[in-house]
């Protein structure tokens, strides 16, 4: 029945004997003090998707597909050469002639693969030599070759992107042709020419890995990430309050299409039961944390906390039905009882102080009852990883007049009334704490929150130790385990 409310139970050893009651005494003081979570630090990872589509976009209008042309008349395309015939050496002439060419390029290619993202550049060349010596009318050489450029991305502390670019090319066949018994490459030409148009490819790549702009992608994520999110909405209700930390990079890797920067969150990640909470004030995105968890592991400090008006029910319950019959009580004789309220608070030194006000009378006396509140305050204890909870050092007074206070005490004292309200609080909430636990990892193993997706595989749970705050119960709670966020805005 607790277990449905609060998502734990509580015991308490009622038996009355050896403890005093005071007359006229006044209700324990109520605190107001905030619960005081301890300051676990999550570790989730996450990952931001950037298209390559941009830069493909941006390299086909940067770069021409006619890459230069060549038009040089009375050029040297032979020079002089010397030769020893006989012991005498001679000198040939220069040959001179008319060149003409031009070299463009294929489609360009981008994609990623592991950690560079490869530009693949075709270039075709066509070379023509014209009135060669005034003897050759024309001889053409063709060629092609293939400009590669591999690209290394690094993240700097305020989330910029640059990029190391490395550039190289072969001519798969220089073009060349034969003149007057000579084998002549117009490479050095071509070369010439070239080294512009890799040099604007590579200020290209460099541009546009500039625009990556990895920081405005990631601070929607950042910001929506200080969110309440309902992982049951009833029987208990539960929320789960996400507060960013920190951020830290952990490496990317490329694919055909996108860039996948990894990064692990550090967040405050708190459970609640009951109402929701309010949802946390954002902060601004920070720099780059220095060092990032390098493991996936999930590691959440898990608080459970439990309303004392969700109590208050639980006892009011079970005292309601067994009053339904006669408390006997062996010194005064059969007593009814009508309960009229319970009340529990938190109160000074971690105790919780319960109330509860009732009337009782002779079956057949309804008109002389006697009436008041018995007060228990007592220190909540469970030892660690254990989920059997109990009240030690109890206190019990009475709040009442002098003439029912005897009454009052002995219906107290019997082990019907003492029993009811341990009945109520009294269970090793092993199975209810695995059921409430089953229910928030049901609801997280893989939920779409608005903007993001949480992926989570909790694999060990183990508690702490119950402390009673005048907020609530809080119970902490280890959650070992992986988890996954991944962000898709709408």
């Amino acid at each position: 029945m607790a277990a449905r409310i609060m998502g734990f139970a509580l015991a308490i050893p009622l038996a009355l004997s050896g403890c005093s009651f005071q007359e006229e005494v006044k209700p324990p003081p109520r605190l107001n003090d905030a619960i005081e979570v301890p300051d676990g630090q999550s570790t989730l990872a996450t990952d931001i998707e950037m298209s390559l589509a941009p830069m493909r976009r941006a390299l086909e209008s940067e770069v021409p597909t006619r890459l230069w042309s060549l038009n040089r008349a009375n050029a040297e395309c032979v020079p002089s050469q010397r030769t020893e015939v006989l012991g005498v050496t001679l000198k040939s002439p220069k040959i001179k002639c008319d060149l003409a060419g031009a070299v463009s390029r294929g489609k360009l290619t981008l994609r990623g693969r592991g950690q560079d993202l490869i530009v693949t550049m075709p270039i075709r060349a066509k070379m023509t030599a014209n009135d060669i010596a005034g003897i050759i009318d024309k001889k053409t050489a063709t060629a092609s070759a293939t400009v590669t450029a591999r690209v290394r991305l690094s993240v700097r502390k305020d989330w910029s992107v640059r990029g190391k670019v490395s550039i190289n090319y072969d001519w798969r066949q220089p073009p060349t042709v034969s003149l007057l018994g000579q084998k002549v490459t117009f490479a050095n030409e071509a070369d010439e020419r070239l080294s512009k148009v890799i040099r604007t490819l590579e200020q290209t790549l460099e541009r546009e890995i500039a625009k990556l702009n990895l920081r405005s992608q990631i601070e929607p994520m950042w910001e929506r990430g200080y969110s309440v999110l309902s992982l049951n909405s009833k029987n208990p209700p539960v929320w789960m309050r996400l507060t960013p930390r920190g951020l830290g990079y952990d490496g990317y890797s490329a694919s055909r299409n996108a860039i996948i920067v990894s990064m692990r969150l550090n967040a405050s990640t708190e459970i609640f039961v009951g109402e929701k909470p309010p949802a946390p004030e954002a902060n601004p995105l920070p720099d780059m944390m220095e060092r990032a968890a390098s493991d996936a592991k999930l590691a959440l400090t898990l608080p459970v906390i439990a309303d004392y008006d969700q109590l208050e029910g639980v006892i009011k319950r079970a005292l309601e039905k067994r009053a339904e019959r006669p408390f006997p009580v062996p010194a005064i004789g059969d007593r009814m009882v009508e309960l009229r309220s319970v009340t529990v608070y938190g109160t000074s030194d971690y105790r919780v102080a319960v109330g509860v006000e009732f009337e009782a009378w002779k079956s057949d006396e309804r008109d002389k009852p006697a009436s008041g509140t018995v007060w228990l305050t007592a220190l909540p204890h469970n030892a660690e990883n254990s989920r059997k909870i109990e009240f030690v050092e109890p206190d019990y007074q009475v709040e009442t007049t002098r003439f029912t206070t005897n009454v009052l005490l002995e219906i107290a004292k019997t082990q019907d009334f003492s029993s009811t309200i341990e009945d109520a609080l009294t269970q090793n909430f092993e199975d209810d704490f695995s059921e409430l636990m089953g229910k928030v990892d049901k609801a997280i193993a893989s939920k779409q929150f608005g903007d993001f997706t949480i992926t989570t595989d909790i694999e060990k749970v183990s508690t702490g130790q119950l402390t009673a705050y005048g907020e609530g119960l809080f119970l902490p709670v280890s959650a070992d385990g992986e988890t996954q966020i991944r962000y898709a805005p709408q």
